[in-house]
């Protein structure tokens, strides 16, 4: 599982969130949530800030993960 997927759902859980309460607050079908969790859909830039904003996490911690990512290969 690709690390940004996986970290957020981490960030899903912490935040006490089912996919279906999170696409709730995003305004988003609940298949949206899980197609991004199993990795068929991936967000593009707004989107993945709305969906950091919705968690209330700072979308630099993702980013400097996939940066982390990107250095070890």
């Amino acid at each position: 599982m690709d690390a940004l997927q996986q970290w957020l759902i981490s960030k899903r859980q912490e935040a006490g969130l089912s996919q279906l309460e999170l696409a709730q607050c995003l305004g988003k079908p609940a298949e949206y949530v899980e197609h991004i969790e199993k990795g068929l859909y991936v967000l593009e830039l707004i989107e993945y800030l709305h969906y950091c904003q919705a968690l209330n996490v700072s979308p630099n911690e993702g980013i400097q993960l996939i940066d982390l990512t990107f250095t070890k290969e």
